[in-house]
């Protein structure tokens, strides 16, 4: 090619690239360096496109070469060091990005460079010290508004983030990911017309923002003045997923790309907090994520049926086996399946460590640390092959919506560490509790119900005498303290009043509560005020309010208190052990569903139906006793006292477990060595 039609060639490349088509001035770039392999500025320009595509692994090779050629330019450091961390190679990107800032030490975009690379790794102090000195030479910097946005939103920093976000859209009203960011808090605010609004916008900014679309679409309260709220809501829901099903077809890789990350961005769960039977709902949710998975996951509709040698290969993936409640209700099958009949994997997607996780990993026969990588899991699971797979808390992480819509085993168990049905038509077995099921359970699920033994859990002894006492739990004399320890979420507006009832029958009774901040405690506080005040009645005087606490002031706010009182929809399973651990009565009303049943089934176990109420009237009677009858009380304690060690360190599930695998693979006639 002549100097006249290389120039000429080059002029046309930056006309098409300038105009957003990096794709229609690729090949122009490659016909160039092909002719004239020294001309560094077409390397950059090159890599450049690459980048804009999201090719990173063919962006930072081009950066390499134009700097290989014309030196180290500082834009051409910061792009390399930008691909460089898109590959997952931090090192070498904070060494790139730090050579440009040293070479243009004002330049703020460099500045935000090494704050983008700080955040990924969750350096956020680092992180924000970059982020403000980038701003504060160029304030109108929207992207750094938002990136600070984002950063202290991860770090619960809200009233900041909010600001951030608000500035980034008044610098710049296009900025589509400030719009769907902003939603995302509104919507945790329970301000959800602002954030459907907001999640409208960027979508008319950018109509193939997928995860604004499933937003909009499936945006759910997450806290009720009334019970007259809870309907609408659901209809909405499931006219979205009607309308995802008709209107979500991506075609292209970049677009399965971001409609992966949509999926993968929420759950229902706030669907399930209206106490219903959910099983149509998560039927047409798991029809929607199964077509969709397919589409992006492509060739796992089925799983080798391998022959099955000396030991069935049970997996298991969970995004929660560090110190959470899933630890505690699922992290012995893990670590007690019997070896000699069991081999047992753990895809761990968490992003936690702590010494809980590290008793699973030294538990396990292997253990792969998988993080938030669903690409990286499906490509893990296929390779491992287990016989059984088993997810442990289906329902509580988004990042494997996807996944578990995918058949990746012959057999496939939702272990209802979220004790809600899947919906997906390739999840087989729902794991349960004999002890908490409605003898028709079945009928509330779309897998096959397994009732294991007892309360399915081999729940570790809590360590109550690290109890210590929370700021503000001291009593004053002649209290009576009733306290809930669930999230306030799941507690419905129609429940409200059992409160004022009861303090119009009790002296001195009080009610206790944790509150997770922001609108949803104030949100309660306002339903309080209302029940309390149609009985003539002030809560402020009944009724106190905790911040979130640890683990041992949690035991200690159980312990300075006298009754629990159960969430009637969504009963306390983890919070009812621990109770019951510290000789606490607890009233409860079980229901139809599962989640409602927990407390009733470990009470049920210890032979204690006192306190189990019928109706929400006997519920408050119930409390009302057990306030101002002493005697009663103490004998529920006592009776609590005797018999809770056979609540503790029970093998029994996992015999039940190992039955029932070993029938699954019967069933499934999977071919056993002998």
């Amino acid at each position: 090619m002549d100097k006249t039609r290389l120039t000429q060639r080059f002029q046309q490349a930056l006309q098409i690239h300038g105009a957003g088509n990096p794709a229609g001035a690729e090949p122009i770039y490659r016909e160039i360096v092909q002719s004239l392999p020294e001309f560094a500025e077409a390397w950059y320009l090159w890599g450049l496109a690459a980048q804009e595509l999201g090719e990173h692994e063919d962006a930072a090779a081009r950066f390499g070469r134009a700097i290989a050629i014309g030196g180290e330019r500082d834009d051409i450091l910061y792009h390399w060091g930008v691909s460089l961390q898109a590959l997952g190679r931090w090192p070498s990107a904070h060494q790139c990005l730090s050579k440009a800032l040293a070479q243009a030490p004002d330049n703020p975009h460099y500045m935000a460079g090494l704050g983008n690379l700080a955040l990924e790794k969750k350096e956020f102090q680092h992180a924000e010290s970059w982020y403000l000195k980038a701003i504060a030479i160029k304030e109108s910097f929207p992207q750094v508004h938002y990136n600070l946005g984002t950063l202290y939103r991860e770090q619960a920093e809200n009233a900041k983030a909010f600001s951030h976000f608000q500035r980034t859209l008044e610098l710049d009203p296009g900025h589509w990911k400030a719009h769907f960011s902003l939603g995302l808090m509104l919507q945790y605010d329970n301000r959800t017309q602002e954030a459907v609004d907001h999640y409208t916008r960027a979508i008319h900014i950018k109509p193939d923002y997928w995860r604004a679309l499933w937003a909009m679409y499936l945006a759910l309260p997450t806290f009720y003045q009334t019970h007259e709220e809870m309907p609408p809501a659901r209809e909405r829901w499931l006219a979205g997923v009607e309308k995802l099903q008709e209107n979500f077809h991506p075609t292209d890789a970049m677009a399965r790309r971001e409609a992966r990350h949509a999926c993968e961005s929420t759950t229902n769960f706030h669907l399930h907090y209206q106490g219903q039977n959910d099983l149509l709902a998560q039927k047409a949710q798991g029809r929607l994520l199964t077509r969709l998975a397919h589409l992006i996951y492509p060739g796992n509709s089925s799983a080798p049926v391998g022959r099955i040698g000396e030991k069935v290969h049970c997996a298991f993936v969970s995004s929660f086996l560090h110190g959470h409640s899933i630890f505690k209700t699922h992290s012995r099958f893990i670590t007690r399946l019997d070896r000699k009949r069991f081999f047992v994997s753990v895809f761990y997607t968490g992003t936690l460590k702590d010494e809980s996780l590290k008793m699973v990993m030294q538990g396990s026969d292997a253990f792969y640390d998988i993080g938030r990588q669903s690409e990286r899991l499906v490509a893990a699971i296929r390779a491992a092959e287990p016989h059984v797979l088993i997810y442990t808390d289906l329902g509580m992480d988004p990042g494997l919506n996807l996944v578990s819509a995918l058949r990746l085993a012959p057999i496939q168990c939702n272990a209802g560490g979220h004790p809600v049905t899947s919906g997906l038509p390739d999840m087989d077995y729902f794991l349960s509790s004999d002890a908490m099921e409605v003898a028709h359970a079945q009928e509330h699920y779309s897998e096959t119900l397994v009732r294991l033994p007892n309360l399915a859990h081999c729940y570790p002894t809590p360590q109550i005498q690290r109890a210590v006492l929370p700021p503000g739990a001291e009593r004053c004399p002649g209290e009576v303290v009733y306290c809930n320890l669930q999230n306030l979420i799941k507690l419905l507006p129609q429940h409200d009043f059992i409160y004022p009832a009861i303090a119009l029958e009790v002296p001195g009774g009080r009610f206790w509560f944790i509150d997770p901040g922001g609108r949803i405690g104030e949100m309660f506080r306002m339903r309080l005020d209302r029940v309390f005040r149609a009985q003539g009645l002030d809560y402020g005087v009944f009724c106190r309010f905790f911040p979130r606490m640890g683990h041992y002031a949690f035991f200690g706010l159980i312990q300075a208190s006298d009754i629990i009182l159960d969430a009637i929809a969504w009963s306390g399973n983890n919070s009812s052990m621990e109770s019951l651990a510290l000789d606490k009565p607890i009233v409860t009303l079980p229901r139809e569903l599962f989640r409602s049943r927990h407390t009733h089934g470990i009470l049920k176990l210890l032979g204690i139906t006192a306190t189990q109420a019928d109706d929400l009237g006997h519920y408050v009677a119930i409390a009302v006793r057990l306030g101002k009858d002493l005697g009663f009380r103490t004998e529920v304690v006592r009776a609590i006292a005797a018999k809770k060690s056979m609540l503790y360190e029970d093998d029994a599930p996992v015999r039940g477990l190992e039955r029932a695998l070993e029938a699954m693979v019967v069933e499934r006639g999977m071919v056993v060595d002998s």
